[in-house]
């Protein structure tokens, strides 16, 4: 079920790529509106994934476990333990 809101950021991230393309064929100022538009989108959709990858990767069972998760502040047993 978590792997959803990466599936979610990373669709999110393909449409401002497809913003980014759709730029080129506007006017100057549409264009350079579109280019910074897409990029924000690309960026905060990867920058989100990776942020909910290592939530993933470092929070056994959610969050939902003994020990402190780093990413969400809920108690959660760390996968090595």
């Amino acid at each position: 079920m978590m792997g959803h809101g990466v599936a979610v950021l990373l669709v999110s991230a393909a449409a401002g790529y497809w913003v980014l393309t759709q730029s080129e064929h506007q006017k100057a100022g549409v264009r350079k509106l579109g280019q910074y538009l897409g990029l924000a989108i690309i960026l905060v959709s990867m920058i989100g994934a990776a942020c909910k990858i290592y939530s993933i990767a470092t929070c056994y069972g959610g969050g939902m476990g003994k020990g402190m998760c780093p990413m969400t502040g809920m108690m959660g047993t760390p996968k090595g333990s």
